[in-house]
């Protein structure tokens, strides 16, 4: 019987996460309290947070679409 050492349902991340789920969490809540919505968050591997925004804009323009 041989047994599988690199199975990924058994390993760990061997490094610690650059962006903790409280900070992220912190970030997001600061964003909901100043009434910004939030489109969608993307962490890069280095740590570098990007949280795009709806665009006031391009919700307020009516879409052609819906008109039918």
């Amino acid at each position: 019987m041989q047994i599988e050492t690199n199975d990924i349902t058994n390993s760990r991340p061997s490094r610690r996460a650059t962006v903790t789920q409280a900070e992220l969490t912190r970030y997001l809540k600061a964003y909901r309290d100043a009434g910004i919505p939030v489109a969608r968050t993307e962490i890069g591997r280095d740590g570098k947070v990007t949280i795009h925004t709806f665009d006031s804009a391009a919700v307020e323009e009516p879409n052609p679409w819906d008109a039918a």
